[in-house]
Formats: C-alpha cells, sequence, structure tokens
C-alpha cells in the first residue's frame, strides 16, 4: 500500500530556517535506497524563505495564501487545488536533510525556538 502525503495548513508552526509562521506543512514517503526502508519527511513553505522558490507549486501556495489569510467554504476547492499541486511536487522532490540541518536544528533548540 502506497502511503500519500498528509498536508496540513498550520500557520502556528513555525519555519526552522528563519523562525517565521509558515504557510502549510505536508509530510512524504521517501524510500531509501533499500527495498524495504522507507521513512516520512515534512516539507513546509515559508512565505519568507520560499519567496524566490523556482517551483510555480511552491508559489502557488505563497500566492493563495497571500490571498486568502485562511481557507473558507467558498475557498475549499482553489485551496485543494494548489495544495494538492505542491503535495505532488513534494512526492517527486522530496526534500533532503543533511547534517548541516541538523545541526541548524540543535542550535534553534538550544536557543528554545523549538
Amino acid at each position: 500500500m502506497t502511503k500519500q502525503p498528509e498536508v496540513e495548513r498550520t500557520p502556528q508552526q513555525r519555519c526552522v530556517r528563519c523562525g517565521s509562521p509558515i504557510l502549510a506543512a505536508v509530510t512524504v514517503p521517501v524510500h531509501d535506497s533499500r527495498p524495504t526502508a522507507s521513512r516520512r519527511v515534512t516539507d513546509t513553505v515559508c512565505p519568507t524563505c520560499d519567496r524566490h522558490h523556482p517551483a510555480p507549486e511552491v508559489q502557488g501556495v505563497i500566492a493563495y495564501f497571500t490571498l486568502n489569510e485562511r481557507v473558507t467554504d467558498y475557498e475549499v476547492e482553489g485551496a485543494g487545488q494548489v495544495l494538492a499541486e505542491w503535495a505532488r511536487y513534494v512526492v517527486a522532490h522530496p526534500p533532503t536533510y543533511t547534517s548541516d540541518d541538523l545541526d541548524d536544528e540543535i542550535e534553534a533548540w538550544g536557543r528554545g525556538e523549538m
């Protein structure tokens, strides 16, 4: 069974890169080189850090939530389309996590930001 992406609209969550509120988060399955190994990674859209991201799917999330502070009953379809396109992009281009990223998170935790 293939696990699906889990999209989360969580503006109270903070960007691990700059500390700004994020617009959305998506958790996707990522497979290792071993056939039975898999894990899940989370990617986020930050209006500050990702404002120049080259992917139109990321820019779509930023544009949508710039125009729509929250998802209303009238905007569910539009939000769903934008978030689904972004989730498909993240599945095709999963985030990588390096030792530098771990060091940054440890420092942020030490500063009380996590």
